[in-house]
């Protein structure tokens, strides 16, 4: 799969020493540039040392063994590889155009091999991620540091209207010099001077390390630093504790652990920092890179000997790889919230310094309130002054959401006394003044006894609900029945309702195999629904991009496009060559001349 050690790319100028690391979308070769350094006593030829990331969709793609040119297995997979070569090509433009001493540099992109290469400086060094995993957590001094120079330079991209959207320890290299810089810009988008979002539509994130909005297709079309300051901090709370964040989607129903009761050292001044720039609603966060760090006591400090330096440059790492999602264009009006994730789908979550790979499950309820968390707090983002006064913070900032709408009461969430032996979750709903608001009144029914007959009468937000957790079996089971059924619609041809069965089992339990699945139907279905309109003509020949073609129903001849769409309506008796394109012949037998471009030249002609 990979390039042979010693290959020269660009007729010699690169030379390929050997792989530093692969994921999903591409491979990254440590190698040498070939050049010329000119200076008073004339030119001397020098090799400088390089990072070349090579676009390699290993899902669809192969290498031919002789002209080792990639190429891709099938014409859906042509149209990913291309979708995704264009990513590549857009985030080496972005840091081609974006120089300072914290961000790596890149010399150049170009296209070879049928693929594109991005040619990038040798950082000696190793990222954040392979400290904390020699050497657990690091001291508050030395992160501070490190956050003020990756502080530095997100305020310099958020200037020119970029964001990075993929902050997190493994994106972040320190070199021989004991700085940090920030790397992989391969999912940041760029936004044009009215703050619309001129890049990918792409949705990507980093379990842990991605703020709210990221799971939202619409929540980072304007411009705004809201979602790197969210996962700098998460940074820091990583970097400064051990753990990874619990994830911004899931706090609803998990909150975020205080960063000192992991680790008692963390000051006051900077878990504020962590906590504020944590914030579910990105209107609590700080609103600026240079806001969140005239927050820290950021020290001057001397270089120091912590960092951990190997012979390879740490430029991918397959254990820390950033989830991609996006939006299917073909997501039935009924769909259209749904998600689905690309790339690899399972991710590693690293506990207590150990590298181990896990599945991430997550059980049915989770999933129902941290959709309905995700709910809250984009209505109270998007409706904050309407309820302002309802979602005050405390003292603490905590990171729960109060439940707000019109019809609904705000839901507390507590946990059983676990000495009865009860895991299960109940929720409780907040006693609310029942002048403010018309709560539904439950009779029990009427008790006997001795004395008298009583009718005790209970406000709703007294009788307790309890959501019961099914097994890791039961979920299984529910989710294998859910693929069995979805692939039983597929082998029928009926994708629409197989991607149903896909989406209720992705619901259930997030895999590759579901992922795979749901791409897998939306193509199918392209490609179904294109047969079936080419199916309606018979085709004749090729009229520069189009093809001249005689509809089946009306027998009337025009010409269609490769997605099978009337470019020169079906309406013609018939077809002749002019000198100028092709004569279609009307039913009063005046004769429309159209170019190669499908464009009328001249029409109502009386000969050609």
């Amino acid at each position: 799969m990979n390039l042979p050690n010693g290959y020269l790319l660009q007729n010699g100028k690169y030379k390929l020493s050997h792989v530093v690391g692969q994921g999903g979308f591409g491979i990254t070769y440590k190698g040498v540039w070939f050049t010329e350094l000119k200076g008073a006593l004339g030119a001397i030829k020098t090799e400088v040392p390089i990072c070349v990331k090579e676009y390699f969709f290993k899902d669809y793609c192969y290498r031919d063994n002789d002209s080792q040119a990639v190429k891709v297995h099938s014409e859906t997979g042509k149209t990913l590889f291309n979708k995704f070569k264009e990513k590549l090509i857009k985030e080496a433009k972005i840091l081609s155009d974006v120089h300072h001493p914290y961000i790596v540099n890149v010399l150049e992109v170009f296209e070879e091999n049928n693929t594109a290469y991005i040619v990038m400086e040798y950082i000696s060094g190793n990222s954040l991620k392979y400290m904390m995993d020699k050497e657990g957590v690091l001291p508050e001094p030395i992160v501070l540091k490190y956050v003020r120079q990756i502080g530095e330079a997100l305020q310099f991209v958020h200037e020119k209207n970029i964001l990075h959207l993929d902050i997190k320890p493994s994106n972040i290299l320190i070199d021989k010099d004991d700085n940090a810089r920030l790397i992989d810009f391969g999912v940041s988008k760029r936004y044009d001077i009215e703050e619309q979002e001129t890049s990918t539509t792409m949705l990507t994130l980093s379990k842990g390390f991605a703020s709210i909005e990221q799971y939202d297709n619409e929540g980072t079309q304007l411009f705004s630093p809201c979602p790197d300051i969210y996962s700098l901090g998460a940074t820091m709370y990583n970097l400064l504790t051990g753990k990874i964040p619990t994830e911004s989607i899931l706090r609803a129903t998990r909150p975020l652990q205080n960063p000192s009761e992991i680790n008692p050292a963390i000051t006051p001044k900077t878990e504020s920092a962590i906590i504020k720039a944590m914030q579910i609603v990105p209107t609590d966060r700080f609103q600026s890179i240079s806001e969140m760090l005239e927050s820290l006591d950021l020290p001057v400090i001397e270089k120091t000997k912590t960092q951990l330096y190997s012979s390879q440059p740490v430029m991918s790492q397959n254990g820390d790889e950033t989830t991609v999602l996006y939006s299917s264009n073909t997501i039935s009006e009924e769909d259209e919230d749904a998600t689905i994730v690309s790339d690899q789908a399972l991710t590693s979550n690293q506990l207590q310094g150990k590298k181990k790979k896990k599945i991430f499950l997550i059980p049915a309820f989770f999933i129902i309130f941290a959709l309905a968390g995700s709910a809250v707090a984009w209505y109270v983002y998007r409706n904050k002054p309407l309820v302002k006064d309802l979602t005050a913070s405390t003292d603490q900032q905590s990171e729960e959401q109060p439940v707000v709408s019109n019809n609904v009461l705000p839901l507390e969430i507590t946990t059983e006394d676990k000495q009865e032996g009860h895991n299960d979750i109940s929720i409780q709903e907040n006693p609310v003044k029942q002048e403010e608001t018309l709560n539904p009144i439950v009779t029990e029914p009427v008790k006997e006894d001795h004395n008298q007959q009583l009718v005790v009468q209970k406000n709703v937000e007294d009788v307790p609900k309890t959501v019961v957790q099914p097994s890791a079996a039961e979920i299984d089971a529910k989710y294998l029945a859910m693929i069995a059924a979805g692939k039983a619609k597929m082998d029928a041809t009926d994708y629409i309702g197989a991607k149903k069965e896909f989406l209720k089992a992705k619901d259930v339990k997030l895999t590759e195999d579901v992922v795979r699945l749901l791409i897998a139907c939306d193509t199918k279905q392209e490609e179904k629904e294109l047969a079936e309109r080419k199916a309606l003509y018979q085709e004749m020949m090729t009229f520069g991009k189009y093809k001249i073609v005689r509809k089946k129903s009306t027998g009337k001849y025009g010409a269609i496009d490769s997605n099978a769409i009337e470019r020169i309506p079906c309406k013609y008796l018939s077809v002749g060559k002019s000198d100028n394109g092709r004569a279609f012949e009307r039913i009063d037998n005046l004769y429309d001349i159209y170019n190669t471009d499908g464009v009328l030249v001249n029409e109502g002609l009386t000969y050609y």
